[in-house]
């Protein structure tokens, strides 16, 4: 038993140092005007639910989310 228990934390050790668990990186949108933001904002609210899982339009949401509560806005 502890074999098996060894054996699948070395796998998820190697895994996670391989880097299985990265996902893309989002766009600063810190930077982003409100202009900008609101045409982000725009386009992810027509993606449906492939907006969901996209990196750019979480980003978006946050950072409106940000921008409404403040800069030390808790969620």
């Amino acid at each position: 038993m502890t074999r098996l228990i060894l054996s699948a934390a070395s796998t998820v050790a190697v895994l996670l140092a391989a880097g299985c668990d990265r996902t893309p990186p989002a766009p600063e949108t810190k930077s982003m005007s409100g202009a900008q933001l609101s045409v982000e904002t725009q386009r992810c609210a027509r993606g449906g639910a492939e907006a969901a899982k996209d990196p750019t339009c979480r980003a978006v949401r946050d950072e409106n989310f940000d921008r409404f509560l403040g800069e030390d806005g808790k969620r």
